[in-house]
């Protein structure tokens, strides 16, 4: 875990630089870009149980550029905060087989 922090450190540095040239700079490249890949987040909203008012709770969908669902995470929202918990792989494969065929994904 400590190189990947190590490697979010490094990054974060890269990223500042580049932000510095796009503002020297407005025709600046984003040289250190090596591809771009679209995903699109939908937030699902599910109903609150009656004991719980003050409790948000829902599924955040991710899903890629053909409308393929490719993760999905459960979220609570209480007091102002939110706690994002990953789906494991059995939960997983039943929020895709749900929502499967719910949204679709228009790109031009």
């Amino acid at each position: 875990m400590k190189n990947k922090v190590e490697r979010l450190d490094r990054r974060m540095v890269d990223l500042n630089n580049d932000l510095q040239n796009r503002r020297t700079n407005p025709d600046f490249g984003f040289e250190d870009i090596d591809s771009v890949d679209m995903s699109l987040k939908i937030i699902v909203n599910l109903k609150n149980y009656e004991d719980d008012e003050n409790i948000e709770d829902g599924i955040y969908i991710y899903m890629d550029d053909t409308g393929k669902i490719i993760n999905a995470e459960y979220f609570i929202k209480e007091d102002g905060e939110v706690t994002i918990i990953s789906f494991d792989e059995e939960q997983l494969e039943l929020i895709i087989e749900l929502y499967k065929n719910v949204f679709t994904v228009n790109v031009d």
